[in-house]
């Protein structure tokens, strides 16, 4: 199944619950909610990160994780997040639409299934600094930013494997009516859009964690640095670390 299939079968439970009179507080539709943002991806799926090790150290310390801004000019590749610089015309006013802000929003960490980390992983997420590759699993990633405390929490954080297209594919889908056509009341299909990514890494094979900063109110204590392009987000990471490796020496 694709990933708009899973969600698609996973939004019946939620409007099952709903049917049923749960309200959106309940442990259940919780856990309902959080299974359909993570698109079929089951709860005990290993995944891994590589983090510079100062980074990882400063947020455990801080008791946060924090997450990157999802656009072009942060990754250096002018194919991410590819909705975020469509732009179109009111045919009826004439003003401008700027599409894009509606993913803008998107903070985004990366993470793969592969068990083992390439030298080239090392390389690409160390930067040539001291970095640890941790090992936990997609329910206790979700299960920490999913919270009823969270008035948005059922729009706001999203746990997607990546769909990998031809770069012709992706240029094709940055444009007016792909933005429109997107425009839903679940912001699924815009999560979808933010993990589009270039055939060319998908040996990667990445699982994405999304968070979308643009609804407010906003968690409390969530921590936007927008000179740095960075959301800081409270994070429990007690019993959350499985296994962790340091880079091996050059």
């Amino acid at each position: 199944m694709s990933n708009l299939d899973n969600f698609q079968c996973l939004n019946q439970v939620v409007n099952g619950l709903d049917y049923r009179g749960y309200s959106r507080e309940s442990g259940e539709m919780i856990e309902a909610y959080m299974r359909r943002n993570m698109f079929g991806i089951q709860p005990e799926m290993k995944i891994h990160r590589i983090f510079q090790s100062a980074f990882l150290e400063d947020d455990i310390r801080h008791n946060r994780i924090t997450l990157p801004v999802a656009s072009a000019g942060f990754w250096k590749d002018p194919l991410e997040n590819l909705l975020a610089n469509v732009a179109g015309v009111d045919e009826v006013t004439g003003s401008d639409i700027d599409y894009g802000s509606l993913v803008r929003p998107f903070h985004a960490l990366c993470w793969t299934q592969r068990e083992r980390a390439t030298s080239s992983d090392w390389s690409s997420f160390s930067h040539g600094k001291p970095a640890t590759r941790i090992t936990t699993s997609a329910g206790k990633l979700m299960g920490r930013l999913v919270n009823r405390d969270d008035s948005s929490y059922m729009h706001r954080t999203w746990l997607v494997e990546v769909e990998y297209a031809k770069e012709d594919r992706i240029k094709a889908l940055q444009n007016p009516s792909e933005a429109l056509n997107r425009m839903e009341s679940t912001g699924a299909l815009l999560a979808l859009s933010a993990a589009t990514v270039r055939s060319s890494f998908k040996d990667e094979s990445e699982v994405r964690l999304l968070y979308d900063t643009s609804l407010i109110p906003r968690p409390s204590g969530v921590t936007l640095d927008e000179s740095k392009g960075l959301v800081h987000i409270p994070f429990d990471w007690d019993d959350f670390i499985e296994k962790s490796e340091d880079a091996p020496p050059c």
